[in-house]
C-alpha cells in the first residue's frame, strides 16, 4: 500500500501545473514546424499526406489496402462533401468518364455545390452545440437563431478564410463593423443553453443571478476555447487545471473577456447602405439627447432641436426594419430584469468556484501557456467590452498560435476519416489522446495556415490523397499489428449520421426539397405547455407535409425535446458540445428504421416512384436499387426480393432495401 500511495503521489505531482513547467512542453503547445514529407519507395504517392502515412505503415511492415472501386469512391466522397448520396445519373456519368482526372473533376463539382456548405455547417453546429431553444427548465424557443446557421452555410460555400471566420464569430461587430454578416456570426457565442429562470425571472442583486451569469459566461468560454483551440479551459473554474498548464487566473481572465455581453436578440441590417444610415441617425440622436441636457429649454434653439429630432425620427422610420438574430449582444431590448450590462461587469476569481468567496478581480486575457503570445489584454478604455473580444479573436488567429491551426485541420481529418489524427478533437491536453501522426498534423496545420486558411483547399488535399481512396477491406495480418487502424492501412467504414440517413431516404424517393436557407422548419406540432416550454408532438405530425421534405440541417432543433427518430440514430444532445458523434448499432435503431412512420411512408413513395419507372416487378426493383444504392441488383438479389415483393408488396421490399447495411453505411 505505501508503494501504491507513493506512485499515485508521483503521478499527481507529474500532472500538476508546477511539474509541467519543469517537464518538456506538451506536444500541442510546441511551436508549429513544417516537416519535410518523408521519402518512400515504390509508386509515387499522390500528395504529401500519403508519404507521411506510408512511412509509418512500412515502419511496421504493413502495406495499404488496394484502391476502392469507382462506385464506392463516388458514394464516399459525395456523402463526405455534400451529405447526400450521388444520383443514379451522377453514378453513370462517373463510371463512363474515362479521363484520368475524372475523380478530381467530381471533387471540384462537389466543392462548388451549394450543398457542401449545408453539410459542413452541420458539422460545425455539432461542435458549437447549436439549438433553437434555451434549454434548462424553461426551454423557450428562439425564433431568430437560424440566421447563424445560414451564416455558416454561406461561409463554407464561399470558402471564407478561416482566420476571418473565427474573428467574425468572436468579435465581428468590432472588427468588421460595416459587415452585417459579422453581427450574425456572433450567434456562435449564443448557441448554448440560457437559464431564463435565473437570468431573467429573479432579482438582479441575488447570489443566484450572479452565479447564473458566471455559468452563462462559462458556456461562452467553453464553447470558444474548446472549438477554436481544443483546450479544456473549463476544468480550471474551481481550481488550477489538474493536468494541463491552465490556471484559475487564466480561466477567469477569459470570463472577463465576455463580461460585457449576454445572449439576446440582436438587431442588424442586411443592406450595408441601410446599416450605415441607421448608424448615422443613431449617432445624431445620441448627440441631440446630449444637447438637451445642457441647453436651456427657454432658448429658441430648443425648437430647432425638436424639429431636427422629428426629421431624424422620420428618416429612421423610412428605413427597412432591422432583422433579429439570437447572438452575443451588449445592447438589446430589456426584458424584465434582464437588461444590458452597459459596461463589462467585474469578474473575480472565485475560490473553489464559490460565488460567496470572491478573490482578486480578473483582468481580461487568455492562456499563459502559449509561448510568444500576450496572455493579458491591455486596453485604454476598461469599459470597452468589444476591445476584449477583439483581442481574444486576434490571439486565437495569430499565426504563431499552434493550438488553433492544429485544431481545425484535425477536425477536418476526423470528418473525412471518421477519426482524427488526434481522436479527442476538443482536448489537446494530457487527458486527451496524442496524435497518431504528429508530423503529418503539423504539416497539414502549417500548409493550411500558410494557404490563407482555405477549408476547400484542405478538403481537396485530403480527399484526393491515395489514403482517402483506399478500400475498407479487412486484412487479418494488418489487423494483428494495428487492430484499431490508427495507421490507416485501410479506409474506415462509417455509418451515415442521422441527418444523412433522413436526407438520403428523401432523395431516393424524389421528395427532397433542396430549398436553401430561411427560418427552420418545425417537423412537429406544438401546443401551450405548463410554462414557456411548449408541448411538442412528433408522433402525430403528418410526414407528407412540405416541411418534412427539407434537409435535416434546416429542421428546428429543440434542446430538451429531441426528435425521437433522429435521436435513435445518435443525433447528439444539443445541450452538450459534440466534437465527435457517438456511433452505435442498436436494436432501437433497427426498430426505428423498420417501423418509424417516416420510413414506412417514404418506402411507399419510393415504391410509387419505382412503379413509374417500369411496369414489371423486376424493372421496379432495378429502379429501387439504383435510387437507393446506386447500383443494379445482382441476379440472386433480384430473385429473392421479387418473390418478397409479390408476397408483401413493393413498398415493404423498399423498406428492406432502406434497412440494408449497404444503404446505412459508407465503405
Amino acid at each position: 500500500m505505501p508503494r501504491l500511495l507513493l506512485a499515485l503521489f508521483s503521478l499527481a505531482t507529474l500532472c500538476s501545473p508546477a511539474a509541467a513547467d519543469e517537464a518538456d512542453v506538451w506536444w500541442s503547445l510546441r511551436p508549429l514546424s513544417k516537416p519535410v514529407p518523408p521519402a518512400v519507395e515504390g509508386d509515387a504517392p499522390r500528395n504529401p499526406i500519403d508519404r507521411f502515412l506510408l512511412a509509418k505503415l512500412r515502419a511496421k511492415g504493413l502495406e495499404p489496402s488496394p484502391p476502392a472501386d469507382a462506385r464506392t469512391l463516388l458514394r464516399r466522397v459525395t456523402f463526405d462533401l455534400t451529405g447526400l448520396p450521388p444520383t443514379p445519373e451522377e453514378v453513370d456519368a462517373f463510371l463512363a468518364d474515362g479521363r484520368p482526372d475524372a475523380y478530381e473533376r467530381v471533387v471540384e463539382r462537389l466543392l462548388a455545390s451549394p450543398h457542401h456548405g449545408e453539410r459542413w455547417a452541420r458539422h460545425w453546429m455539432d461542435v458549437a452545440h447549436y439549438a433553437e431553444t434555451h434549454g434548462h427548465d424553461q426551454d423557450r424557443p428562439r425564433p431568430n437563431a437560424w440566421p447563424y446557421r445560414d451564416y455558416l452555410i454561406r461561409s463554407f460555400n464561399s470558402d471564407k478564410p478561416y482566420a476571418r471566420f473565427v474573428r467574425e464569430q468572436l468579435a465581428g461587430d468590432v472588427l468588421f463593423p460595416d459587415d452585417a454578416e459579422a453581427v450574425v456570426a456572433l450567434g456562435f457565442l449564443a448557441t448554448g443553453p440560457w437559464d431564463e429562470s435565473s437570468l431573467r425571472d429573479i432579482r438582479d442583486d441575488t447570489l443566484d443571478r450572479q452565479m447564473a451569469r458566471t455559468l452563462d459566461r462559462d458556456d461562452m468560454v467553453t464553447t470558444a476555447m474548446s472549438t477554436f483551440v481544443s483546450a479544456t479551459v473549463h476544468c480550471a473554474r474551481c481550481h488550477d487545471h489538474k493536468f494541463d498548464p491552465i490556471s484559475q487566473d487564466d480561466y477567469y481572465a477569459l470570463q472577463a473577456v465576455f463580461a460585457g455581453v449576454d445572449k439576446a436578440e440582436r438587431a442588424y441590417d442586411t443592406d450595408p447602405a441601410a446599416a450605415a444610415k441607421r448608424k448615422r441617425l443613431d449617432r445624431d440622436k445620441a448627440g441631440l439627447s446630449g444637447l438637451r441636457g445642457v441647453v436651456s429649454p427657454t432658448l429658441p434653439v430648443v425648437g430647432a432641436l425638436l424639429d431636427l429630432a422629428a426629421r431624424q425620427a422620420e428618416r429612421a422610420a423610412a428605413l427597412p426594419p432591422p432583422r433579429l438574430v439570437y447572438a452575443a449582444a451588449s445592447d438589446f431590448k430589456p426584458d424584465g430584469s434582464f437588461r444590458p450590462a452597459g459596461k463589462p461587469r467585474p469578474v473575480r476569481v472565485l475560490k473553489r468556484g464559490d460565488i460567496t468567496k470572491p478573490g482578486a478581480e480578473a483582468s481580461p486575457g487568455t492562456l499563459t501557456c502559449v509561448e510568444g503570445l500576450e496572455a493579458r489584454f491591455r486596453s485604454a478604455n476598461r469599459d470597452d467590452e468589444g476591445a476584449r473580444r477583439a483581442a481574444l479573436a486576434r490571439w486565437v488567429t495569430n499565426p504563431r498560435n499552434p493550438l488553433t491551426w492544429r485544431s481545425v485541420v484535425n477536425r477536418a481529418w476526423h470528418d473525412h476519416f471518421g477519426r482524427g489524427l488526434v481522436d479527442t478533437p476538443n482536448d489537446f491536453g494530457r487527458m486527451g489522446s496524442p496524435p497518431s501522426h504528429p508530423e503529418l498534423l503539423d504539416w497539414l496545420a502549417t500548409t493550411f495556415r500558410d494557404g490563407d486558411g482555405s477549408l476547400k483547399a484542405l478538403h481537396r488535399l485530403i480527399v484526393t490523397s491515395t489514403a482517402y481512396r483506399r478500400s475498407a477491406r479487412h486484412d487479418p495480418r494488418a489487423a494483428e499489428v494495428d487492430a484499431d487502424n490508427r495507421l490507416l492501412w485501410r479506409m474506415n467504414r462509417t455509418r451515415l449520421d442521422a441527418e444523412q440517413v433522413r436526407d438520403a431516404i428523401l432523395q431516393a424517393t424524389g421528395k427532397l426539397d433542396r430549398t436553401m436557407g430561411g427560418p427552420s422548419v418545425r417537423q412537429f406540432h406544438t401546443s401551450p405547455g405548463l410554462h414557456v416550454t411548449p408541448n411538442v408532438d412528433y408522433l402525430t405530425f403528418d410526414v407528407d407535409r412540405p416541411e418534412n421534405f427539407r434537409r435535416g440541417v434546416y429542421r428546428f432543433v429543440f434542446r430538451t425535446l429531441p426528435d425521437p427518430f433522429l435521436e435513435a440514430l445518435d443525433c447528439p444532445d444539443a445541450s452538450q458540445l459534440t466534437p465527435a458523434r457517438n456511433v452505435s448499432v442498436t436494436a432501437l435503431q433497427a426498430l426505428a428504421m423498420l417501423n418509424d412512420k417516416f420510413v414506412v411512408r417514404m418506402s411507399e413513395h419510393l415504391a410509387a416512384r419505382a412503379a413509374k419507372a417500369s411496369p414489371d416487378v423486376a424493372g421496379q426493383l432495378r429502379a429501387v436499387y439504383r435510387l437507393a444504392l446506386g447500383r443494379e441488383p445482382t441476379a440472386k438479389e433480384s430473385v429473392a426480393l421479387a418473390d418478397y415483393a409479390r408476397k408483401h408488396g413493393l413498398a415493404n421490399a423498399c423498406r428492406l432495401v432502406l434497412n440494408t447495411n449497404e444503404f446505412l453505411f459508407v465503405n
